[in-house]
């Protein structure tokens, strides 16, 4: 089976405290808010050609970016809109997201390969409201305004991959 590879960037997204809030708050308001943040990304990405949600994993999203510069711009939008909704009461929980850049197999709708198994592991690694992408997002940038927005955490080992993935806090 021959596959097509496309080169993007792959955004991971995970509702941080999810499981404990449907625990608390029953199946129908855990629906709601998985509808509210399909509505929040719809809001950020519409208009975007180059970005999609390739599919919902649970409380979580996998986002497809054709570039680093809008997946790194549009991703931040993303984490601030849901943040600034939770500091404002109209959102439950917080957002943690990762972010990887490069080759990814088509099947279908879905994309498969190391750069999203890599994006996948740099989500797990963040923090509540924090955006992390690997040094091969921040290499992608080449320098631009986006570049200036990151901070280098250090390098992680991550499940699955041999060598560590250096890791940037995107501001």
């Amino acid at each position: 089976m021959t596959a097509t590879a496309v080169l993007g960037s792959v955004l991971f997204t995970d509702l941080v405290g999810f499981t404990e809030y449907n625990d608390c708050c029953g199946d129908e308001a855990a629906l709601d808010v998985l509808e509210r943040q399909r509505r929040l990304v719809d809001a950020v990405l519409t208009g975007d050609a180059g970005a999609r949600v390739v599919k919902e994993i649970g409380d979580g999203l996998m986002i497809w970016f054709a570039g680093s510069v809008d997946a790194v711009r549009l991703a931040r939008n993303l984490r601030d809109t849901i943040e600034s909704a939770k500091a404002a009461g109209d959102f439950p929980l917080a957002v943690r997201m990762g972010l990887h850049h490069g080759e990814a197999l088509v099947r279908g709708d879905d994309l498969v390969g190391s750069t999203v198994n890599i994006a996948a592991r740099v989500c797990d690694l963040a923090g509540p409201g924090e955006l992390l992408a690997s040094e091969a997002v921040v290499s992608a940038l080449e320098g631009g305004e986006n570049c200036q927005e990151t901070r280098v955490v250090g390098p992680a080992r991550v499940k699955g991959v041999s060598e560590p993935i250096w890791l940037h806090r995107v501001a």
